[in-house]
């Protein structure tokens, strides 16, 4: 596998030491799937395409729907389980990095592309790449729904160091984001550059602010739904 230089490739350390092993679906993506894919979810067979699917918290929510589903994962170690627990998807969870055309051989192929968190745990120059590959991938009025993509009015957004670009931090020691490399922090007018060939349905920031125990530490970040445009 070829790793494009903004792929964290921390998280395989992660997924060994057994951390970050969500097992039930993201509320958010839950709803946004529901409000935005009614008309998708009626078809025969829609496909859809998951970034980063990690532990596979978002898998049988998505097969109960009727997709076919499709992963790319770059951690080997989280593969490897998902593939013993999902033997029928051996051939459609893959490892690779989702922001490098090897690993994204699909063309006008999925109803539906979504990512919670993925993205957002890379530079810019990658996240920029895998959006080019999503557009390509995605059926001419196609949906991309991506969850919690961080925003810079969390806490700690100024933490460790600039990960080469003015947006993405990485080598961050403590919080949330400790030891998983690329950090990216976006900001409204950030999201509507980096999806200006989509067209934006959903643009929401959440802002949630801890208040016991009071240590004014504040979680924020971005849920976007873009579509492909038909013409």
């Amino acid at each position: 596998m070829i790793i494009h230089k903004g792929f964290s490739e921390q998280w395989d350390d992660v997924y060994i030491r057994n951390e970050q092993n969500t097992s039930w679906p993201w509320s958010d993506l839950v709803s946004l799937v529901h409000r935005y894919g009614k008309n998708i979810i009626n078809k025969n067979h829609p496909k859809v395409l998951e970034l980063g699917c990690g532990p596979g918290a978002n898998i049988d929510f998505l097969l109960s729907l009727n997709f076919s589903y499709f992963a790319i994962e770059g951690s080997k170690e989280i593969v490897g389980k998902l593939h013993n627990k999902y033997p029928s998807l051996i051939k459609q969870i893959t490892i690779g990095d989702f922001s490098n055309k090897e690993s994204f051989p699909y063309f006008d192929f999925f109803d539906l592309i979504v990512d919670r968190a993925a993205l957002t745990h890379n530079n810019e120059k990658s996240i920029e790449s895998s959006l080019s590959l999503i557009l390509n991938s995605l059926l001419p009025g196609g949906f991309f729904i991506g969850v919690d993509w961080f925003s810079v009015n969390h806490s700690d957004s100024s933490l460790g160091e600039t990960g080469g670009d003015l947006n993405t931090r990485n080598k961050i020691t403590s919080g949330q984001f400790s030891g998983v490399g690329n950090v990216h922090f976006s900001d409204e007018a950030h999201l509507r550059k980096l999806f200006l060939e989509f067209d934006i349905l959903l643009l929401e920031e959440k802002v949630l602010k801890k208040h016991e125990p009071k240590n004014e530490h504040q979680f924020s970040s971005w849920n976007i739904v873009a579509r492909r445009r038909i013409n």
